[in-house]
Order: C-alpha cells, then structure tokens, then sequence
C-alpha cells in the first residue's frame, strides 16, 4: 500500500526536475543574448557605440525571447501528441542526441520521430549545397579577419574570427553527431 506513492511521488520528483532544467536553459540563453548584443553592438559602431550596445542587446533579446516562444510552443505541440509534458519531451529529444534514447513503450513513439527528425536535419545539414555554403562562408570570414588585421581593427577581427572558428568545428560536430544517431538506431533496434 505505501508502495504506490512512492511510484506516483518518482514521476512527480523526475518532472519537476525535468522542468526546473528546462527553465534554468530558457532563463539562460535570455540572460546570454543581452550581453552578446550588446558586445557586438559595441564592436559594430564607431560612435555612440553604448547606445548603438544597448540597440542591439535588446533586439537580440527581444528576438531570442520570441524564437523561444516559438519553438517551445512548438515542441508542446510535438510533446501532446505523444502524451507528454514539454519537459518529458524536450528530455527525449537530449537523450537521444546523446545517444542514449530510452526504450521503454511509452515512449518509444516520440522517441521514434525525435530520431527521424533529428536523421532528417543531420542529412540537410551534410547536403553538397550546405558544404559549399560552409566554404563560402570559411572564406568570408578568413578575408574579414584579414582585412581587420591589416587595418589594425583588432576587436572586430577577434569578433569576425569567431565565426570563422565556428564553422571550421562543424564537420567535428557532424562526425560525433552521426555517431551518437547510429547509436541510438542501434539501441532502440536491439529492445524493441
């Protein structure tokens, strides 16, 4: 008889967990995205360079205030289809980024279209036409950062060296992310 809340208080402790993790993300990336506008709107301006910072934190604050509330509502959708909580469902979709998807049959549904839709990005995002974007891109940034050394514009070349940095890492990230996905198959195909 004490058995069955012990059972029912788990889920309750694990879900309210899951949504305190969740919240503490959100809350986090807001909090990031007002600094980040800000520097880059100091770098970007020659003059009125704390006012054109403060234009800009708030834009990327707003901004990212409201592709949160997008894809939150989003993925709530995604989740009540499959019975879950937001947070439930944002869980499986970290697990199974990770690899580590779990294969329990309440779940394996949602867990099942969170792998296909996460395979259906990996392969966009490895595409011929994403690659030659990439290099594009490699070689945009290499001749900003150039120029604004040359200039001696040492901020702005550290700013545009960043990106610059950023998608020469991105082939890394495929390779583990490929792995991680075959992974996944791999365990969800051995328990079905």
């Amino acid at each position: 008889m004490t058995s069955q809340p012990m059972a029912e208080a788990r889920p309750k402790e694990q879900e309210t967990v899951l949504r305190r993790r969740l919240a503490a993300r959100c809350a986090l990336l807001l909090l990031l995205s007002g600094p980040v506008g800000f520097a880059a709107g100091m770098l970007v301006s020659s003059n009125r360079r704390v006012v054109t910072g403060i234009w800009l934190a708030a834009t990327v604050f707003v901004m990212g205030a409201v592709v949160m509330w997008v894809v939150l509502r989003r993925e709530r959708g995604r989740a009540a289809r499959f019975g879950l909580t937001l947070s439930r469902y944002v869980d499986l979709g970290r697990l199974v980024r990770r690899g580590d998807p779990p294969v329990q049959a309440e779940v394996r549904p949602a867990v099942l279209e969170i792998l296909e839709r996460q395979r259906a990005s990996w392969e966009q995002i490895t595409s011929k036409g994403q690659s030659r974007l990439r290099i594009g891109l490699i070689a945009l940034f290499l001749v900003i950062t150039v120029f604004n050394l040359l200039d001696r514009q040492y901020a702005l070349a550290s700013f545009s060296l960043f990106p610059l940095l950023s998608w020469l890492s991105i082939p890394l990230s495929h390779r583990r992310q490929r792995k991680r996905l075959e992974a996944a198959q791999s365990k969800l195909a051995r328990n079905p």
